[in-house]
Parts: structure tokens; sequence; C-alpha cells
């Protein structure tokens, strides 16, 4: 879901409302710690992961199933 919405002045901090919708699907909600990265010109919000796993090493991981997306799909068969 790709979404315009404006920052809005929070106290002395800059915020953005999530839409509910939004935030049911991913299951979060207020008091929910997220990971926020800034990756080139995106700002990239995930939902912490309890596991050991990097939000970075998951990054890495999804480019390359992107990037070698056929050649997995032979290798299945």
């Amino acid at each position: 879901m790709k979404y315009t919405q404006k920052l809005k002045k929070i106290g002395n901090s800059v915020g953005i409302i999530i839409p509910s919708q939004i935030l049911e699907k991913l299951n979060i909600g207020v008091g929910t710690e997220v990971f926020v990265e800034q990756v080139q010109d995106k700002l990239l919000i995930e939902k912490e992961n309890s596991g050991n796993i990097s939000p970075e090493f998951l990054k890495i991981a999804d480019s390359l199933a992107d990037r070698y997306q056929e050649a997995f799909r032979e290798l299945a068969k």
C-alpha cells in the first residue's frame, strides 16, 4: 500500500500518521518498537523482529531473492 501523508509537528519533533489499516495488517500499535532506517532517499520503517536476524540481513536476502528469482525457480525444479 502506498499513500501520501504530510509530516506534522508534534511538540519539538515531527511525526507521521500511519493509517489504522496498515497498523492492523502489521499487527502493531501504540508502544510497538520499530526499526527506522534511511535507505538512499527512502525512509524504511520495520516492525521489530524478536528473532536474531538483523533487518540489514533481511534486506540483503530480499534483494538477492529479487535479483536471482529466475535462477531459484530453475533450481527448485
